[in-house]
């Protein structure tokens, strides 16, 4: 007799919080209307960046994680401006506590929270510390200002809106397509060696590419780690200067100058193709300037590595 009094009490305790659960309201659910628009009048960028709007159905806790999203709008609750580009999109990461991103200059770096639906990130943002154009860099420190302001969310499939106390987005990402070209390593088999000649690899050595759905890319050139940043467009695809590692190259005669004459092939690339796991990267004429075949899926590029400015002289590998 006592132990069914015990499990009497149990279940009810159990049903109670059942319901409890089953009340709470979701603070990243769309509400009555479209919340993510100014106040008062519509705001300037209400075409230039598209609204989530009313009926977004609500998702788990942190189904926005381990997808690539692109920063599209910022502000600070009244409206928001669109998206400057700077050496590439502003695309953002979002997975197991840690953000990575960039808002057109420097690689943003920092931390959040999830309890239930609430949302937060730490007040102090990490980053490189690139020199870039001032709008981009007022545009850099405005987003940093909005990330320490979220206290909630809402998404759905394409759209993500990181709202502040009252409900209002301050920073609207929407989802990054894959691409076949991203998130793969790329092994170099052919390049231009700027003499009007495309030329095999030498045997033994390998070169390789990999592009991160971050607008960032790396690899090795056969001597040493390189990294730089590109920006994709359809098929238009174009890179920024590389900068490498400087270790003395350990590789077969030629190695060094292979090296060097494949960073500059990279230079000339306008655009790419992709045909049956082949990847040609292309002149502005249509020609190629380097092929690759498909390898494997690329280790993480450090969250560190610093894409170097526009202009900046990129480190070349030491010949001695």
């Amino acid at each position: 007799m006592k132990l069914t009094r015990i499990s009497a009490a149990l279940a009810a305790s159990l049903i109670s919080i059942a319901c409890a659960v089953s009340l709470a309201p979701r603070l990243y659910a769309a509400t009555g209307g479209d919340a993510a628009q100014p106040l008062g009048e519509p705001g300037p960028v209400s075409e230039a960046v598209p609204d989530v709007g009313a009926g977004v159905t609500a998702k788990l806790p942190a189904a926005f994680e381990g997808v690539p999203w692109r920063l599209v709008g910022y502000g600070s609750g009244d409206v928001l401006t669109e998206v400057k580009e700077g050496r590439g999109p502003a695309i953002f990461h979002f997975e197991g506590g840690t953000m990575a991103g960039t808002a057109g200059c420097n690689r943003l770096m920092g931390t959040y929270t999830l309890d239930g639906e609430r949302l937060g990130f730490e007040p102090r943002v990490s980053s490189t510390m690139m020199a870039c154009p001032e709008p981009l860099m007022a545009q850099e420190q405005a987003v940093s200002t909005a990330l320490a302001g979220v206290v909630s969310y809402r998404h759905d499939a394409k759209r993500l809106e990181l709202l502040n106390a009252n409900g209002q987005p301050l920073l609207r990402f929407t989802a990054l397509e894959p691409s076949p070209l991203t998130e793969q390593t790329w092994g170099l088999t052919e390049y231009n060696n700027g003499k009007q000649a495309i030329v095999s690899v030498l045997n033994d050595t390998e070169i390789t590419l990999e592009l991160r759905d971050d607008g960032t890319l790396g690899g090795s050139d056969g001597c040493n780690r390189y990294m730089s940043g590109y920006t994709l467009e359809g098929e238009r695809l174009s890179i920024g200067p590389l900068a490498t590692t400087r270790m003395a190259c350990r590789g077969p005669e030629g190695a060094a100058e292979q090296a060097a004459a494949y960073a500059r092939a990279l230079e000339t690339v306008t655009g790419y193709r992709i045909e049956g796991g082949e990847l040609t990267l292309l002149t502005g004429d249509g020609k190629p300037a380097a092929r690759f075949r498909a390898l494997a899926v690329p280790a993480p590029i450090p969250a560190d590595a610093a894409t170097p400015a526009a202009g900046q002289d990129a480190g070349r590998p030491d010949s001695n």
